[in-house]
């Protein structure tokens, strides 16, 4: 699969050190999760593997189809505000939750927050992104995962762009829409 915003980083864990990508962050009201990177740091094509213990790991993979992405609601910090990401319903089959953080704005983590995911997602497929801080502060924008590029639309053009792609403009409602925080495996 592609990559989509796939940053990994050298770790230092009390044990050694390891190269993971990091979901959400550490602290009160918010949950980081670390998913062990083995492939090179260029590596153009990644997939999941599992670890001996069973969980998620990224590894290098020949040319293939699909994406791996790192999506997120972060967005500025601003009272109750929560960012997250959403699937059109018809297409929920075209997206796979491999793993999830949170993160969170206040020191308590109590003033507002986002949701990250990692996630395997089949070309063709739209993601709609509210990023925490409201619409009056941050625009919600829409990406679709082309065959080879992710590109980013503002909502204010969809209707323009699924002309253009020939494809059925999807729900913009929110209550319309898939929160991927719902396909959450209870694995993860």
């Amino acid at each position: 699969m592609k990559r989509y915003k796939i940053n990994p980083i050298e770790k230092e864990f009390e044990w050694g050190k390891m190269n993971v990508v990091v979901l959400g962050e550490r602290g009160r009201g918010r949950k980081e999760t670390f998913v062990p990177y083995h492939a090179p740091k260029d590596a153009q094509f990644l997939e999941i593997g599992t670890s001996r213990s069973g969980k998620p790991k990224i590894v290098a993979s020949p040319p293939s189809k699909g994406w791996l992405a790192v999506v997120s609601g972060a967005g500025v910090y601003t009272r109750n505000t929560y960012g997250s990401v959403y699937v059109p319903p018809a297409m929920v089959d075209n997206i796979s939750v491999i793993a999830h953080g949170h993160g969170a704005y206040g020191d308590a983590g109590r003033i507002g927050g986002w949701e990250e995911f990692l996630v395997t997602v089949k070309e063709g497929t739209l993601l709609k992104v509210r990023p925490a801080g409201g619409s009056h502060k941050i625009g919600r924008y829409w990406l679709f995962f082309d065959d080879e590029e992710v590109i980013t639309i503002p909502t204010s053009e969809m209707d323009l762009f699924c002309d253009q792609m020939g494809i059925e403009s999807p729900p913009e409602e929110f209550a319309e829409l898939v929160n991927l925080t719902d396909l959450i495996s209870s694995s993860n």
